[in-house]
């Protein structure tokens, strides 16, 4: 059974690829029929992905008898709810938007997602690892269904981690939509338009779109915190320890909080607000993977995706 959710899983990347190339081929090309396809592929990858992460929590409830187990339980299969989530994310913002050039952006982060999915342990193993029977061995190796240790067995490992999820793809989109902004602005500024930019909306458009992106994702991202903390007590018999995980959590959340205070209050609007929110997802993107190599308290707990 683990060699079929193997097949599907490659399926889904398949997908995921073929779905950023033609993207790309859409930003030299501008050719409708090509987006539309590019989308029908992202939809078809996602429906995919929801199987495969459903089929996997069967082999892993079913036959490895894992209490508790959900797919979402160690890197890679944390980076690939992270892609999934991305992924629905951009359908449901292209679906409102009708923003075919925005795929460009959020597919090629996607795809980079997914695929440091599966090669992340190359990056810890390149000195170790001769030819690529071992290379192949050790990527196949961090997709098995991972043993749980007892911290991980926890109804809010099905959770927390989603929740995390559901704020991080909305800051991920708002990242790539603040991409496009900067691109949009130094060709306005230069006065000289690439075919590119004049497919793209106004400015304020764009601005708008990431405040409502992030407007979305902080209350998740404020439940997710918490629900994080309850889960630490059951852990841990503590709310709140002052790990790095736990901080760099809280910086995130500050950081974001402090984006919208700006747009409420401080009404800064455009260049400085777009900048702040690109900020929040390089604090998101250490928050998530670069804090574990600090805390040895959460070290293990990768799936978390706090």
């Amino acid at each position: 059974m683990e060699t079929i959710e193997h097949y599907l899983f490659n399926l889904v990347y398949f997908c995921y690829t073929v779905s950023m190339l033609l993207y790309l081929i859409y930003a030299f090309k501008k050719r409708d029929f090509l987006g539309k396809i590019a989308f029908s592929f992202i939809l078809a990858a996602s429906f995919l992905h929801v199987f495969d992460l459903a089929f996997r929590a069967y082999i892993g409830l079913a036959v490895h008898q894992l209490k508790w187990y959900v797919p979402w339980s160690n890197w890679f299969e944390s980076f690939s709810l992270f892609s999934l989530v991305i992924a629905l994310t951009f359908i449901v913002v292209q679906l409102i938007y009708r923003l075919h050039i925005l795929g460009i952006f959020v597919t090629t982060l996607l795809w980079i997602v997914i695929s440091f999915s599966m090669s992340y342990p190359l990056f810890s193993q390149w000195k170790e690892l001769n030819g690529f029977n071992q290379v192949w061995s050790s990527v196949m190796e961090a997709r098995a269904i991972p043993h749980l240790m007892p911290a991980l067995q926890s109804i809010w490992m099905a959770i927390h981690v989603p929740m995390m999820f559901i704020a991080y793809s909305s800051f991920a989109v708002a990242f790539a939509i603040g991409i496009i902004y900067l691109i949009q602005e130094k060709e306005l500024k230069l006065k000289k338009l690439s075919g590119v930019s004049q497919a793209l909306p106004a400015l304020e458009s764009l601005d708008t779109m990431i405040y409502r992106l992030i407007g979305w994702g902080f209350p998740i991202l404020t439940l997710g915190v918490i629900l994080g903390a309850r889960w630490a007590y059951d852990a841990w018999g503590r709310y709140w320890g002052w790990d790095a995980k736990e901080t760099w959590a809280l910086i995130t959340w500050f950081t974001y909080a402090i984006y919208l205070h700006m747009r409420f209050v401080a009404h800064w609007r455009g260049r400085k607000t777009v900048i702040l929110s690109m900020i929040g997802f390089v604090v998101v993107l250490f928050t998530y993977i670069g804090v574990n190599y600090l805390s040895e308290l959460h070290g293990f707990l990768s799936g978390r995706g706090m």
